[in-house]
């Protein structure tokens, strides 16, 4: 007589670094419910799934060795029902070794909502084209290398204007091809042929209007494109990491986004 085990899926969690916007190789982490360890299955780099729990609200604490611990808040309404997948970005510790020092940038900025930034001197790939059929939006790549694939996670990216200013968001939903993926929305901005698209770093912000965002102390020159919105207004600000200080004024050389609507951004093809 065989014996089936049934398990259902709960909650699926995904964790990235924040610094690099990779999936965490680290296989050593630990998840706690009200102060009790929680015992989720390994699926891979960064995914880990809970099975056999009620879905209900709660306060889940992560910690992995290299990463400030982080508290989130598991909300079950806010999560697709058939597979309701998470993704936590963690940060490095500040004197942790693991992977590479990392450099920070910090302070208090009024009705600041977030700040992310992208590695100017480190794209992913470049972008192509970006089609529309039947309400399906295809988009393009260029590998960095010919002949190899453009793989991209189910994550958000950057895409890099002309100018170099500005960066424009998207998710990916799904891989079509060795070099296409299927767009969760529309971009808001047209982009030209070799536009360099990049992983996003995440910083943190608090009620209060604190900040941090943190990188890897791996090059003797870090420039990056700072991202951040404060009020009802978002700036973009040219940053390298070796050229100023910790606690730099985030608004000093900012330059002010130029609302966009999606009529006047559509880049259907």
């Amino acid at each position: 007589m065989t014996a089936y085990i049934r398990a259902s899926l709960a909650l699926g969690v995904r964790l990235i670094d924040t610094t690099t916007g990779k999936a965490l190789d680290e296989a050593d982490v630990r998840y706690y419910k009200d102060g009790i360890m929680l015992r989720p299955l390994h699926k891979g780099p960064g995914i880990w799934v809970f099975t056999n729990m009620d879905k209900e609200d709660f306060l889940m604490n992560i910690s992995v060795r290299g990463y400030d611990d982080t508290e989130i808040k598991i909300e079950y309404e806010k999560l697709d029902p058939q597979l309701p997948m998470l993704d936590v970005f963690l940060m490095p510790s500040e004197n942790s070794w693991e992977g590479g020092q990392v450099l920070e940038i910090c302070g208090n900025l009024s009705k600041l909502e977030f700040i992310e930034a992208i590695a100017l001197d480190r794209p992913i790939c470049s972008f192509q084209s970006l089609v529309e059929k039947k309400g399906v939006y295809t988009m393009n790549l260029i590998p960095k290398m010919t002949g190899q694939q453009a793989a991209l996670d189910r994550i958000k990216y950057a895409i890099l204007s002309e100018s170099g200013e500005r960066y424009d968001v998207f998710e990916v939903q799904k891989q079509v091809t060795p070099t296409g993926v299927i767009l969760k929305d529309p971009l808001l901005e047209e982009h030209k042929v070799n536009d360099r698209i990049y992983r996003i770093i995440y910083g943190k912000t608090d009620p209060k209007g604190r900040y941090s965002l943190r990188v890897r102390d791996d090059s003797d020159s870090l420039p990056h494109l700072l991202h951040f919105k404060a009020g009802n207004n978002e700036y973009f600000r040219l940053f390298d990491f070796h050229l100023e200080e910790k606690d730099a004024d985030l608004l000093k050389g900012a330059i002010k986004q130029k609302a966009i609507t999606e009529e006047e951004g559509s880049s259907d093809e």
